[in-house]
């Protein structure tokens, strides 16, 4: 008996440790746990330190739009946007977000590039108004010239737009457009009530008026 011990204990580990293998290192099902991730639900924008945002430093009231530079609504939108940050300079921000509808606007996404590139030396708002004065004629030649009136570096800038530096905030963008069901631009949130389209000035102050008086 004694002489087989030594094969017995040997054995008994033998299987310990394949266990231990196949249970605790084996490869992760990267299929699998996409799928489970993909389940988790997106229910509302989030906003983070890339997301361009101007208006009240301690909002009671936070507007997230989600936009398109070639986008002409987005465009209708800008005056009454301004009008409510003039209004309540102290209760609303306004954060911007992408959603480029690059299967009919081609200059969608070099545009949002452009402007978050613009962004990376603090001026992202000034680039954002005068895309959408120019919104005709969008163009790499257009960028430039912006990026020149505004007294950026240009060559910091046209290097930021050649290497495409910021597309990832846009995709990001665009993708939790998606993930929220969003099918139009522009699409705003006022705090947690989703408008859509060129929504009017008295149409945003009925709503603020209203969440302000909770």
């Amino acid at each position: 008996m004694n002489r087989w011990l030594p094969f017995i204990i040997i054995g008994f580990f033998t299987i310990v440790i394949f266990l231990f293998y196949s249970v605790f290192l084996r490869p992760v099902d990267l299929e699998r746990l996409q799928k489970e991730q993909q389940k988790i639900a997106v229910t509302e924008p989030t906003v983070t330190f890339v997301n361009p945002s101007r208006g009240a430093e301690n909002p009671k009231i936070t507007i997230i739009e989600f936009g398109d530079f070639e986008c002409s609504a987005c465009r209708d939108l800008m005056p009454a946007l301004e009008t409510i940050l003039k209004t309540y300079p102290n209760d609303i921000r306004l954060v911007w977000k992408n959603l480029p509808n690059d299967s009919a606007h081609k200059q969608a996404i070099p545009a949002a590039v452009a402007a978050h590139c613009a962004d990376r030396q603090g001026k992202f708002w000034e680039f954002h108004d005068v895309l959408f004065q120019r919104q005709g004629y969008l163009s790499d030649d257009q960028y430039t010239q912006i990026a020149g009136e505004l007294k950026l570096d240009t060559e910091r800038f046209a290097s930021c737009v050649k290497s495409q530096d910021t597309l990832p905030v846009v995709q990001k963008d665009k993708d939790e457009g998606l993930a929220l069901g969003l099918v139009a631009t522009p699409t705003i949130f006022v705090n947690k009530e989703k408008l859509i389209g060129a929504v009017t000035v008295d149409e945003l102050l009925q709503i603020i008026q209203q969440q302000l008086a909770q």
